[in-house]
């Protein structure tokens, strides 16, 4: 995957029920190119890698992701 790609999912990860509209403002914070945010969006959820629910993303718990407990206010 690209680098960008990781970066990403890293995003989302740290900032899970995100909306698109905040995950390019943290990743234009962070310094990435946030080019195509969207599409990377997109193909995220269609490798499983991300789930969608009323406009919000969530980092599916699998690989470097995956938690013993996951702690967030929205769960």
């Amino acid at each position: 995957m690209p680098e960008a790609y990781d970066r990403i999912l890293d995003v989302v990860a740290e900032n899970p029920g995100a909306t698109v509209e905040e995950i390019t403002d943290l990743v234009h914070d962070r310094g990435f190119p946030n080019t195509g945010v969207p599409d990377f969006l997109t193909k995220a959820e269609d490798n499983d890698d991300l789930l969608e629910f009323d406009g919000r993303y969530w980092v599916m718990r699998t690989g470097k992701y995956r938690f013993h407990r996951y702690d967030h206010p929205e769960t």
